[in-house]
């Protein structure tokens, strides 16, 4: 009788036991391909975006498109002005901290509104809003940064005035439109960026600052998606 009942409980006993194992091991598989996935998001976008941006981003990074795909965004390109007369009259390693150092509230400022700084072009900065996540306020996003960066030039001006160099000034070109946005250049090394006329049309206003003697250009369509409260 005891050898019966040892056959009935032990019997189903060792199949459940696989089912349960495999049930574990395979969790902790999908579990730790979650966790790489989360961590290679983190670790790709973490000098660019935000730290609100990057954590969304890594809890989805389905919504990461690795690849080019069409969206509506808004991108600015901002010049440092002066800049050639800044380096005239400074050494190459003091001129390169210099440029950090203006760069350095400047990209907090993009990404305190949210945006992704796309890259540094010598003494230029490109920056998107609008990918890689959505955000159906990127005209406006892109408008606030673009003010407070011209604003905080007064501190980081003072700043230079008193170790005796020349001040800085800040163009910036703004557009919105469809840019095709992706990971682009070769196999081995890309860049995320976005790509197309809107993009071009963003640089050619930056240039036209110093035609019109302006800190900041807007092109028609992000003033149509800028709404009230801009003037």
């Amino acid at each position: 009788g005891a050898h019966t009942a040892e056959q009935v409980w032990i019997g189903p006993f060792y199949p459940l036991a696989a089912l349960l194992l495999v049930a574990a091991v395979n969790e902790a598989l999908a579990f730790r391909f979650q966790e790489r996935e989360a961590r290679f998001v983190r670790e790709a976008f973490a000098s660019y975006l935000s730290p609100v941006l990057l954590s969304e981003l890594s809890r989805h990074p389905e919504r990461l498109q690795l690849g080019g795909e069409q969206r509506d965004v808004s991108v600015m390109f901002a010049d440092v002005r002066n800049f050639t007369r800044l380096s005239e009259a400074t050494d190459s390693q003091e001129l390169v901290q210099l440029l950090n150092e203006l760069f350095t509230p400047m990209t907090s400022i993009i990404q305190s509104h949210r945006g992704f700084v796309d890259k540094y072009i010598g003494d230029a900065i490109m920056a998107i809003w609008g990918a890689p996540l959505d955000d159906p306020h990127h005209p406006q996003r892109a408008a606030s940064a673009a003010l407070s960066m011209i604003n905080a030039l007064d501190g980081l001006n003072a700043s230079l005035r008193a170790r005796g160099h020349p001040p800085v000034d800040m163009g910036g070109g703004l557009n919105s439109g469809p840019a095709v946005v992706g990971n682009m250049g070769a196999t081995d090394r890309f860049n995320y960026t976005a790509i197309g006329d809107a993009v071009n049309l963003a640089s050619r206003l930056e240039g036209l600052n110093r035609t019109y003697g302006t800190h900041i250009l807007v092109s028609e369509y992000t003033r149509s998606g800028l709404g009230q409260g801009f003037l």
